[in-house]
C-alpha cells in the first residue's frame, strides 16, 4: 500500500489527545449517592466494571476515527498492476459497436446492445481525469475524428445510432491513443483479430464484449423468379429464400407478399434450425410498368433483415435467332405463335450479325455448311455471355464445327452416323432438374419417351438434361465463361429423332430460350458496393449525370457509359434499403431496390474466453473483459492501470467510528 499525499500522516499524532483526555479523566473523584449501606459494595463494582468498559470503547472509537480521517487525507491506495501506461492517459479512444447487429438485446437488461454499449462507454470516460481528450468512432467516426472532453463525448453517445455499414475499428486505432476501449458484440462472421494489427504495441487496447439473450434470428437471403421472365397478368412464382440462424426450429413464420404495398399473397413456414428454406408464392404483375414490391417476415428483436425490397420490371420479348439451311423449320412455327418470342429466321449465307449479337439465344438447327465466320461470331457471342444452342446437320460435310468446338472448348466429336443408324429411346428426364421445373403438373416416370440417333457425342458437361437408356447424353449444358451452349445429339429431322413429334419437344424448346433471356435489370441489389450494369438511356448520347433519388436524397455514383451499357458503383454513403430512382436530366430511367448485406444477420457472437483464445498470447497489449457490468470493467480497468484508491473506504470508516462514539454516549 502507498500514500499519495504522505505528509498527512504526521498528523496522527492527533490521537494523542483523546488517550491523554481518558486518562485525566480517570483521575476525577465523583460523589456516589446511596441510600441503604447494605448495597454499596455491589453497587460500587458493577459501575465501576461498566464504566471502565464503556469508557474504553469510547476511547478506541475516537483513535480510530482520528486514524482513519488522518488516513483518508493521506489517500492510500494499492499500486497498479500494470504500469505499462501512464495513469493520467490524456488520449483515449472509445469504439462503439452500432452495427444492425446490436438491435439484439442484452443478457441482463431488457434494452438493445448498442445502449448498454453507449452506457458503459460513458461509465469508462469517468476513468480518466477532465483533461482527458477521447476520439469516438462507431462504424464510422464520430465528431469528424476530432478529439472531445468528457461532457461532449456523452451527448455524442447519445446521439449514436444503428449503421448499415460494417463495424470496424481501424481508423480509431490508427490514431494511437493511449488507450482503446472496444464495445462490440464481437461476431463470428464479422471479428477479426487482424483489425487489431493497426495498433501501436504500446497502446493499450480493451476489449469489452456484450452478451446477448439469444443470437437467434430469421432473414430474407434472397428472392428469385420461377425464371426470369415476368408474365404480366399470368400466374409468377417467386421463390424466397429464409434462414433460421438460430440453434432451435422456428415453427409457423408468417412471410408475406407485398405489390405496390397492396397484399398479394401471405404463406406460414416452419424453419429448421441453422439452415436455408425456400418460400413459393404466386402472384400476378402488373402489364406495361414496373411494380414495386417486398417480402415481409415478422422477427424480434433484429428487425433490419425482415423486409426484403425487389422491383419486377416487365419483360422485353426473347430474342430468339435460329440460323438454318432446312428448307421447313420446325421452329419457326414454335416461337412465332407465341407473343413474348420475337423469333428471326437466317440462312447461313444470309446473316444479318448485329440481329445476331442482340438475341438472347441463336439456334444453329443443322448449318450444313458452318463458315469460319459463323464459327468465330457464335464462339464470341458465347465468350460476351449469350446462349448457344447447337443441333447438327443431317449432311456429314461438318464445315467448321471442329474449330467451334475447339474455339468452346467442347469435348465434342461428330460419330459419323447417318439416317440408317439405329435409333436409341430416350430416358424419362428426371423432375428434380432446375431445367424441368413446373414444366410436368403430375410426372410419370414410365412416360413414353421418343428415340432418336446419334450423330454427336460428347462427355463432361455441366448438365445432362436428356440423357438416352443407355446413360449417353442426348440433351446437355455446357457453361461457358457468363454464357451457356446447349448441345442436341441428333438433328430435328423424323428419320434421325423422333422428339420433334413428342409432346415433350415444345416445353424443351421454350425452356431454352426462356432460360437464356436475362432481365436488363435485377430484382434486387445490395447496399455496401458492387457494380451495376444496365442498358444505358437513349438520352446518355446528351450530356447529363445519373443520379440515384429517394424521397429528397440524391446520390451520385461513379458511373461510366460503353458499349450501349450503364456502369456504375452503389454509393458508400447509400445506408437506407428501399427504391431509389434512376435519372438522368429530371427524368427517370429505372426504379431500384436496395437491400442490407447479410452479415449481420449471424449473430453468434464470442465468449470472452473465446476471445482470449483466439487473440492467442503474442498481443501483452490487448486485454480482454468477462461479463459483467460497467462498474466490474470499470474497477478491473482502475486496478490494473490506477491502483485501488481507499480513501473512500477510509471515510466509511471514519464517518462508522463517530456514530459508534455517539451510540456508546448515547445508550450505554
Amino acid at each position: 500500500m502507498a500514500f499519495l499525499y504522505p505528509s498527512f500522516l504526521f498528523a496522527l499524532a492527533a490521537v494523542a489527545v483523546p488517550i491523554i483526555l481518558h486518562l485525566v479523566q480517570l483521575r476525577r473523584a465523583k460523589r456516589v449517592m446511596f441510600s441503604n449501606v447494605r448495597f454499596i459494595q455491589v453497587s460500587k463494582d458493577l459501575t465501576a466494571s461498566q464504566r471502565n468498559l464503556k469508557e474504553l470503547l469510547i476511547l478506541l472509537c475516537r483513535v480510530l476515527f482520528i486514524v482513519f480521517l488522518v488516513l483518508a487525507f493521506a489517500q492510500p491506495f494499492l499500486p497498479a498492476s500494470d504500469a505499462a501506461m501512464a495513469t493520467d492517459g490524456s488520449d483515449v479512444g472509445i469504439a462503439v459497436d452500432n452495427s444492425f447487429s446490436m438491435q439484439n438485446l442484452h443478457m441482463e437488461e431488457d434494452l438493445t446492445l448498442l445502449h448498454v454499449a453507449t452506457d458503459k462507454a460513458k461509465v469508462i470516460t469517468d476513468l480518466f481525469p477532465a483533461s482527458a481528450a477521447f476520439r469516438l468512432s462507431g462504424t464510422e467516426s464520430l465528431n469528424h475524428g476530432a478529439p472531445v472532453q468528457k461532457g461532449e463525448a456523452a451527448a455524442i453517445l447519445d446521439r449514436l445510432d444503428f449503421s448499415a455499414k460494417r463495424f470496424t475499428p481501424s481508423q480509431v486505432l490508427k490514431s494511437q491513443p493511449s488507450h482503446i476501449f472496444i464495445l462490440s458484440d464481437f461476431q463470428k462472421n464479422n471479428f477479426s483479430p487482424a483489425v487489431l494489427d493497426a495498433a501501436d504495441s504500446l497502446t493499450q487496447v480493451h476489449l469489452v464484449p456484450l452478451a446477448a439473450a439469444n443470437v437467434s434470428n430469421i432473414t430474407i437471403d434472397s428472392v428469385y423468379l420461377e425464371d426470369e421472365f415476368v408474365r404480366p397478368g399470368a400466374e409468377n412464382r417467386l421463390h424466397v429464400l429464409l434462414t433460421n440462424t438460430g440453434s432451435e426450429a422456428v415453427e409457423d413464420v408468417p412471410v408475406k407478399l407485398f405489390i405496390q404495398e397492396e397484399q398479394a399473397s401471405a404463406l406460414s413456414i416452419d424453419l429448421p434450425a441453422k439452415q436455408s428454406t425456400a418460400a413459393v408464392m404466386s402472384f400476378k404483375a402488373s402489364a406495361g410498368r414496373a411494380t414495386k414490391a417486398y417480402v415481409q417476415v415478422e422477427d424480434y428483436p433484429v428487425e433490419f433483415d425482415n423486409t426484403y425490397y425487389f422491383v419486377l420490371a416487365p419483360s422485353a420479348p426473347i430474342k430468339v435467332v435460329e440460323v438454318t439451311d432446312n428448307q421447313n423449320s420446325e421452329l419457326q412455327r414454335l416461337y412465332g405463335n407465341e407473343p413474348f418470342f420475337r423469333f428471326a429466321s437466317f440462312r447461313s449465307g444470309s446473316i444479318d450479325y448485329a440481329t445476331l449479337a442482340a438475341a438472347d439465344i441463336v439456334i444453329l438447327n443443322g448449318v450444313e455448311s458452318l463458315s469460319a465466320a459463323l464459327a468465330a461470331t457464335a464462339a464470341n457471342y458465347v465468350n460476351e455471355g449469350g446462349s448457344l444452342s447447337i443441333i447438327p446437320p443431317a449432311d456429314q460435310d461438318k464445315g467448321a464445327y471442329a474449330a467451334l468446338f475447339q474455339s468452346l472448348n467442347l469435348p465434342a466429336s461428330f460419330t459419323g452416323s447417318g439416317a440408317e443408324v439405329a435409333k436409341t429411346s430416350l430416358a424419362a428426364p428426371d423432375p428434380n432438374n432446375p431445367f424441368f421445373r413446373s414444366i410436368f403438373s403430375d410426372f410419370d416416370a414410365e412416360m413414353q419417351m421418343p428415340a432418336a440417333g446419334r450423330s454427336i457425342a460428347w462427355t463432361r458437361a455441366s448438365d445432362d438434361i436428356l440423357k438416352y437408356k443407355g446413360g449417353a447424353p442426348f440433351l446437355s449444358r455446357f457453361d461457358r465463361g457468363s454464357g451457356f451452349v446447349y448441345l442436341m445429339a441428333a438433328p430435328l429431322q423424323e428419320n434421325y429423332s423422333a422428339l420433334p413429334n413428342h409432346a415433350l419437344f415444345v416445353p424443351i424448346m421454350y425452356r431454352l430460350a426462356i432460360s437464356s433471356y436475362k432481365q436488363a435489370q435485377q430484382l434486387a441489389y445490395t447496399l455496401g458496393g458492387g457494380t451495376i450494369q444496365l442498358p444505358a438511356s437513349v438520352q446518355s448520347r446528351q450530356e447529363g449525370v445519373y443520379e440515384l433519388r429517394r424521397d429528397s436524397l440524391a446520390f451520385i455514383p461513379e458511373q461510366q457509359v460503353r458499349g450501349g451499357r450503364l456502369y456504375f458503383n452503389v454509393p458508400p454513403d447509400m445506408s437506407e434499403a428501399g427504391f431509389y430512382t434512376l435519372q438522368l436530366q429530371d427524368s427517370a430511367v429505372a426504379t431500384l431496390a436496395f437491400n442490407y448485406g447479410k452479415e449481420e444477420s449471424y449473430l453468434e457472437q464470442y465468449s470472452p474466453d473465446e476471445l482470449r483464445t483466439l487473440l492467442g498470447k503474442g498481443r501483452p497489449n490487448v486485454h480482454v473483459y468477462d461479463y459483467g457490468d460497467a462498474f466490474s470493467v470499470k474497477g478491473e480497468f482502475e486496478k490494473r492501470y490506477f491502483g485501488v484508491k481507499l480513501w473512500k473506504y477510509c471515510l466509511i470508516l471514519c464517518l462508522f467510528f463517530l456514530m459508534a462514539e455517539i451510540a456508546l454516549i448515547r445508550f450505554l
